[in-house]
């Protein structure tokens, strides 16, 4: 016999799925230096022993042995070590329904004190090569994520239930991404007016569906130029871009600088 339910963990459950696009323990010296650095992915750093240091519209946050942070996915920051600095690192996209990471958009880096027994567990779990404690782990995460979505105040913002027409429009636009994905054919495969969809999706996200559309094209491209050993022409090819040149252009529109140099930049962060 059921006493009671609660469907919200399930519903979460099912519309967000946690995407890991690499991790490592890094020993870091003074050559940890970059400006500029805007991932497609939030990082989540445990910090075991050392310290270095963000810049955030020129205020400074310590990167600080005992703690975690998460560093929001979109966000603009420097970063550098002025010594030494052990961290074990994860990037992350949570993805919401709409095919977006849930901390994209965030204004700030989130810290948490954490004890030192607790950094050798979750080192322990890193450097384990048993199956269960890779479940451990990927529990650890998901907890530590937990903890700056309440910090973020985004666990309810973003997590709404949306209309069947938002939805449905969710869906269209990732399937595929595509830079031949515009509100007006999304509008004629829906059956519904520019007007009306516009109108629908912006009082339910917040968003202009035009912004969306070029939010999810630049964010897989950013990742497929991170992830993909793949040519520029080809990652063109598969946002279906008429060809590479119009893509570097938009691509530095909305970086500010071309495919080629963010590849080269952020591979090396």
């Amino acid at each position: 016999m059921i006493l009671s339910s609660n469907p919200r963990p399930l519903q979460l459950w099912k519309t967000l799925s946690l995407e890991v696009a690499d991790s490592g323990l890094a020993q870091v010296d003074n050559t940890w230096n970059m400006e500029k650095v805007c991932s497609p992915y939030s990082r989540v750093y445990f910090i075991p022993e050392g310290s270095g240091t963000l810049t955030l519209r020129g205020r400074e946050i310590a990167l600080q042995e005992g703690y975690v942070y998460l560093i929001p996915a979109g966000l603009l920051y420097n970063y550098r070590c002025d010594s030494h600095m052990e961290q074990l690192y994860f990037h992350v996209n949570i993805i919401q329904v709409n095919g977006m990471d849930l901390f994209f958009g965030c204004e700030e880096v989130y810290e948490r004190k954490v004890s030192g027994q607790y950094l050798e567990k979750v080192l322990a779990l890193y450097r384990s090569q048993r199956m269960g404690d890779s479940f451990c782990l990927q529990g650890i995460l998901w907890e530590e994520l937990g903890f700056f979505t309440r910090m973020a105040g985004v666990q309810e913002t973003r997590t709404r239930i949306y209309s069947e027409m938002v939805e449905q429009f969710f869906l269209l636009a990732q399937n595929p991404v595509s830079a031949k994905n515009h509100i007006r054919s999304m509008a004629d495969r829906l059956h519904v007016s520019e007007s009306t969809l516009s109108k629908k999706f912006r009082a339910e996200t917040g968003m202009y569906p035009g912004g969306y559309l070029e939010q999810l094209v630049i964010q897989k491209a950013c990742r497929l130029l991170l992830q993909e050993d793949r040519s520029i022409a080809q990652i063109a090819e598969e946002l279906e871009f008429s060809d590479q040149f119009y893509f570097a252009k938009y691509f530095k529109r909305l970086m500010q600088m071309p495919p080629s140099i963010y590849r080269r930049k952020m591979r090396g962060s």
